[in-house]
């Protein structure tokens, strides 16, 4: 499944997009400040970052940094929607730059665009009760693996 940290200092922000997040079939953790969001990314493997740029601790611009080396895509949430600001952002190398408000599905199309640009996209395909794991190239019915012979 794939994996989202938000990094979003507003709770009700981060509530809704977890939410819709977990709604759309993603996995989510929330950090409040950039500490907090620094500890997860270097203790959890995460497919991708939503990060509010004014972050409390540690802000985005350091934390979008430190997300580079660890090779985690980026989208920016933010209130700075400056044409300066997203130049900035840009430059600095986030994946993409959303400024608030904003709608859900927006978001969510932009999420699917950066996971499929980055080749993260799901590799399970669930029909009925069957579920295929292209990746792993596994099938299970009904909970129970199903042995492929060749």
């Amino acid at each position: 499944m794939i994996k989202i940290l938000i990094a979003e200092d507003e709770e009700p922000i981060s509530n809704l997009l977890k939410k819709n997040l977990i709604k759309a079939g993603y996995q989510c953790c929330c950090a409040f400040d950039g500490e907090e969001a620094a500890e997860y990314m270097s203790s959890e493997k995460f497919d991708l970052i939503l990060l509010d740029i004014m972050l409390p601790k540690i802000n985005g611009y350091e934390l979008l940094e430190y997300a580079k080396t660890i090779d985690v895509p980026v989208i920016f949430l933010t209130a700075l929607g400056t044409l300066d600001n997203k130049v900035t952002g840009l430059k600095m190398g986030v994946d993409d730059y959303i400024t608030k408000p904003f709608e859900i599905i927006e978001l969510l199309a932009r999420v699917e665009a950066v996971l499929r640009r980055y080749h993260k996209a799901e590799k399970i395909i669930k029909i009925l009760d069957i579920e295929v794991d292209v990746q792993a190239r596994t099938v299970i019915q009904n909970g129970r693996e199903v042995k492929l012979t060749m």
